[in-house]
């Protein structure tokens, strides 16, 4: 038997073996961020966003709970609450990061959402850069219209600004 045809048969019975030759998985991690300069300075900025116990500043926070930990909140949004893990946090760098520990897709149609905010002096003024990391809300294949990459990706990118939009309404536009 020439080799090629060895190497052809092997082929055909490694795919056979393995289920087949493409293999269905789950959804891509998604990425969102935005930016804002604002008309206040990284400290004054700093104070409010680097506050982990703190999310009153975010629209439609009711309130927030910190753990004895320091490292764990809740974050209620009037009836939902939501458990968050403080991932990083480096006052020098003015850089927190947090994530989600369990999901709620009817607050925002994603899983595994974590977000990192990065404060950064643009001439005396705060820029703030917001991204998010995240999942789909629906784990499977064929999902549903409002648990779609796309839904997760607006929701996501909706989160970010509302809460550049409400740091914008308190601080003022840098320009």
């Amino acid at each position: 038997m020439p080799i090629w045809r060895s190497v052809a048969v092997g082929f055909i019975m490694a795919v056979a073996l393995s289920g087949g030759v493409a293999q269905a998985h789950g959804p891509s991690r998604q990425k969102a961020s935005e930016e804002a300069t604002l008309g206040a300075s990284v400290d004054e900025v700093w104070a409010v966003v680097g506050n982990f116990a703190d999310m009153s500043w975010y629209p439609g926070v009711s309130k927030t709970e910190v753990a004895a930990d320091g490292k764990t909140r809740t974050v209620s949004f009037g009836d939902v609450s939501v458990p968050e893990e403080l991932g990083k946090y480096d006052a020098e760098k003015h850089t927190i990061a947090f994530r989600r520990t369990q999901d709620d897709v009817e607050l925002i149609p994603v899983t595994n959402f974590a977000n990192t905010i990065v404060l950064s002096d643009e001439g005396g003024k705060a820029h703030v850069k917001w991204s998010a990391a995240f999942y789909r809300g629906f784990p499977n294949a064929n999902p549903p219209a409002e648990l779609s990459d796309e839904a997760a990706m607006k929701a996501a990118t909706d989160f970010i600004q509302g809460g550049l939009d409400a740091l914008t309404t308190r601080f003022g536009a840098g320009g």
